[in-house]
């Protein structure tokens, strides 16, 4: 064998094992981004949830009733976040554009979040449980994650205002526009956490407060185990 044809044979086989390290290091990149990909996202921490999701009350006790007649209490919703807003069926404001907007919500909830929606009525008297379940159908609401409360006058109010930190005021008779205009009401709606501390608070009418409301649950539920 000439020394020309040794050199090239000593090329090649330089060029034969360069090959198959390019060749192992691609296949290690495809292994590390198909890994990279299919690794579940990191969990947020308490403390970076607390940063941006501040406490702003715990809530002590409810004590109500759902759609269905059934007694609903913070133990109801433990472990699991929850909207809350107060409505009346008669309402002539703002409560239908309200409850559309949970409508809407509800629909965009992730995959797989645990979030409940509530809605509490200021007007036992005429909010009957049928009255309510027939809302509910009006509204096309998912009634095994949301909740269409009731209870007494006493209570209703005291929950809205005590705990959900809700304006909630009966209008004499000589304030009302029209038969049905009983009451001035906050048409905010709060985030709570799985242990009854408020997070959130939103103009659920505005433009963006959907989107906002969102990223705060998908920020709530990312420190949940």
């Amino acid at each position: 064998m000439d020394l020309e044809e040794q050199r090239r044979k000593n090329a090649y086989r330089r060029l034969a094992g360069s090959g198959a390290v390019l060749i192992v290091l691609f296949i290690a990149y495809i292994i590390l981004i198909r890994s990279l990909d299919t690794a579940p996202a990191a969990q947020t921490s308490p403390q970076e949830i607390d940063s941006r999701l501040p406490v702003l009350h715990t809530l002590g006790s409810l004590s109500l009733t759902n759609q269905l007649g059934e007694p609903v209490g913070l133990e109801t919703f433990r472990g699991k976040p929850w909207f809350a807003n107060i409505i009346f069926t008669r309402c002539p404001g703002p409560c239908a554009r309200m409850t559309r907007q949970l409508s809407s919500l509800q629909t965009k909830l992730p995959e797989g979040s645990k979030a409940q929606l509530v809605s509490i009525s200021t007007d036992p008297e005429f909010d009957t449980v049928q009255v309510l379940q027939k809302y509910a159908r009006k509204f096309e609401a998912n009634t095994e994650s949301w909740s269409f409360l009731t209870g007494t006058k006493e209570e209703i109010f005291r929950v809205s205002s005590d705990e959900l930190l809700l304006v909630l005021i009966e209008k004499e008779e000589e304030e009302r526009e029209s038969e049905n205009d009983i009451f001035l009401h906050s048409t905010l709606t709060v985030l709570v956490d799985g242990v009854g501390q408020i997070r959130g608070s939103y103009e659920i009418l505005e433009e963006g407060a959907l989107e906002d409301a969102l990223n705060d649950l998908q920020l709530l539920e990312s420190g949940i185990n």
